[in-house]
């Protein structure tokens, strides 16, 4: 239930992201790139880096929730370390011309739990191999 509670969150926050996406689109009337747009840039780019490495955590999530091997506490506080991750980035990269802590903390957040999801997938899995 925790994947889906994540899945969820991380869906409501793209659909808020494609959203600024498309309102920048048809006020620059560019549907296709982004030309030389740059808020257009940033509304994109928010929204492509949050689907880039959402996949990758909430394939994680779900394996590590279903493999019993993690309390909910542990993935709790992945997940929510990650979603806060990227609610930060995008607000970051979507400021004047990018500059701001926000958009550095998410970055780097958002890659120390993926980090750490794939140090403990790899941690389980080998020990399961070595097992069996």
């Amino acid at each position: 239930m925790l994947t889906l509670f994540y899945a969820g969150a991380l869906t409501l926050l793209a659909l808020i992201l494609a959203f600024k996406t498309v309102q920048r689109r048809l006020g620059s009337e560019i549907l296709l790139g982004t030309g030389d747009n740059f808020e257009l840039l940033q509304a994109h780019r928010a929204h492509g880096n949050l689907i880039e490495y959402a996949v990758f955590f909430l394939i994680l999530t779900g394996l590590m929730e279903a493999s019993g091997q993690f309390s909910n506490i542990t993935i709790g506080i992945l997940g929510d370390i990650f979603v806060l991750s990227r609610i930060a980035h995008a607000y970051g990269i979507l400021q004047p011309e990018s500059k701001s802590m926000f958009r550095t903390v998410g970055a780097v957040s958002s890659m120390l739990v993926l980090a750490i999801q794939a140090f403990l997938a790899l941690w389980v899995s080998i020990t399961w191999l070595a097992a069996n």
